[in-house]
């Protein structure tokens, strides 16, 4: 049997995000994707090509729902619409068979307030573990 080595419980939640390699070149222009689930250590991010373990990536994720765990004012629906902005590093490229590569993204650098948020909306929106 794995052992499993996450350290935080990973939620399934489709959401659209933008992400860019990091390089001190002109690189590629930023992408669009989606990712299909995400933690407060990371998330599964869905790519039309592969990256080299080790690739830095600036990461600008839509995470429905979260607004109301952040700290902010005016309304709430406002805060929503704002992404998480993280760097995060590619731990784990697959190929997958329909085309195109899964991607799991370890968070590197997240502002300490979006984290804090992201891991309150985790908390209150995970579906309860299995006895």
């Amino acid at each position: 049997m794995s052992q499993e080595r996450r350290q935080y419980r990973r939620i399934p939640l489709e959401a659209s995000l933008g992400f860019q390699e990091l390089s001190f070149h002109k690189g590629e222009a930023p992408a669009t994707s989606s990712y299909r689930d995400v933690s407060a250590g990371g998330l599964l991010v869905e790519s039309p090509r592969a990256y080299a373990l080790g690739t830095l990536l600036k990461l600008e994720l839509r995470v429905p729902g979260w607004g109301r765990y952040q700290n902010h004012f005016g309304p709430v629906q406002d805060a929503d619409v704002r992404p998480l902005v993280a760097l995060g590093m590619v731990v784990r490229v697959e190929q997958l068979d329909a085309g195109g590569f899964e991607l799991g993204v370890k968070f590197q650098n997240v502002y300490p307030d979006d984290l804090e948020a992201l891991v309150k909306f985790l908390e209150a929106t995970a579906p309860p573990l299995p006895l």
